[in-house]
């Protein structure tokens, strides 16, 4: 998917180069976007310099720009 937002094309091109799978998530606090699940916030949170969310789903975290 294609995002207008700056931010989210940088997260996008981040975890892309990370090896990290980006889907589009519509979820809390009305986000709709791209997103990344994992089970550790690290992996998504050094790979990345844009300011990132979370909600922990339980069994891992889902991460997404602000």
């Amino acid at each position: 998917m294609k995002y207008e937002n700056k931010n989210y094309q940088k997260f996008v091109k981040d975890m892309e180069e990370a090896g990290l799978e980006v889907e589009h998530y519509k979820g809390r606090f009305f986000y709709e976007g791209p997103a990344v699940r994992c089970d550790s916030l690290q992996d998504v949170l050094s790979n990345t310099k844009v300011k990132c969310q979370w909600d922990n789903m339980g069994l891992g975290y889902i991460v997404y720009p602000k």
